[in-house]
């Protein structure tokens, strides 16, 4: 192939390390209301382990943010170019689900590119994070433009499961990357509903994610369910290539837990709702789950890391642990 949609995994991990060390700042660093930016860091009055913690998260914020958006932009001209090529787009899209599922990537990707632009990014530059509020309705047509190309594609990957024979022994956790898809793009929407200080815009963003955060629930549980049964029912593991997928569910529970936790201050904020217990039970319980599976995760592929991963080569599969 002249091009897979599976390397924007690498601006959608970029962008994600680089929210890592914008949250820890947002909860570490004293300020005003809003999200941090780099004038609210006190320099004269932090502690010398503090700016040898605070230091590194900004290089590192600083840094894969510039991945980010670098790597989307290049990625992006290749994937119109690859588009554009339909027998090439409809040879890939005949795939097998595994790998058909891979053109929902670049949705999630251009997702944490926005939550990138918002944060981190506005983080280092006075102009962007001065003018957030001006930036929410063009923040909340893209959230629509991609809402409406991840639901458009989704039917057609599942017209194509359905109506052609599913070779269910070769399916992996590979197969859960539209559920990560909605989460991500979820991330964008619950983020504008929170943020927006006009009221329309952040019902609009509110209603929409009720509605794509119910959709990827249901689609993520289900299609969970099946490979759990599927995987119990061939009583082995699927090759080494694809077993990190495993770790696919600690990014979709985290990103639906946090969109739920986000529609709870939402509804806090637009109609002084007193659901501090739900919002509470909400966060904790995704974080609980995540912490198990990944504990579930490093002790069955105990042997997968011990005698194979070190020397592996590369697979897309692997991003799933980053």
């Amino acid at each position: 192939m002249s091009f897979t949609p599976f390397v924007f995994q690498i601006p959608l991990a970029a962008g994600g390390l680089a929210l890592m060390a914008f949250n820890y700042l947002q909860f570490a660093v004293p300020h005003g209301k809003g999200l941090v930016t780099l004038a609210d860091i006190p320099w004269d009055r932090l502690t010398a382990e503090q700016i040898t913690l605070y230091l590194p998260l900004i290089g590192i914020m600083l840094a894969f943010s510039l991945v980010n958006i670098l790597a989307s932009v290049v990625f992006l001209r290749s994937l119109t170019r690859w588009l554009s090529n339909k027998e090439e787009y409809a040879h890939y899209m005949s795939g097998p689900p595994t790998s058909n599922v891979g053109i929902l990537v670049p949705i999630a990707s251009l997702s944490m590119s926005a939550n990138v632009i918002l944060a981190p990014l506005a983080f280092f530059i006075p102009e962007l994070s001065s003018n957030i509020q001006a930036l929410m309705m063009p923040a909340l047509v893209f959230f629509g433009f991609l809402l409406f190309a991840l639901l458009g594609l989704e039917l057609k990957l599942l017209n194509i499961w359905i109506t052609q024979p599913l070779d269910t022994s070769k399916l992996s956790f590979v197969w859960l990357i539209d559920a990560f898809a909605f989460g991500l793009v979820n991330l964008t929407g619950s983020g504008i509903a929170t943020m927006a200080s006009n009221e329309m815009v952040a019902s609009i963003a509110a209603m929409v994610s009720f509605f794509a955060l119910g959709t990827g629930i249901l689609l993520f549980v289900a299609k969970f369910t099946l490979l759990i049964y599927w995987q119990v029912k061939s009583a082995s593991f699927p090759q080494n290539a694809v077993l990190p997928s495993y770790f696919i569910i600690i990014p979709i529970t985290c990103l639906f837990g946090l969109s739920l936790f986000r529609m709870t201050l939402y509804l806090e904020t637009q109609y002084n709702l007193d659901i501090k217990d739900v919002s509470f039970l909400l966060i904790n319980a995704s974080y609980i789950a995540t912490i198990g599976w990944g504990v579930f995760s490093l002790y069955l592929l105990r042997s997968y890391f011990a005698n194979y991963f070190y020397k592996s080569d590369f697979s897309p599969t692997q991003w799933a642990i980053v």
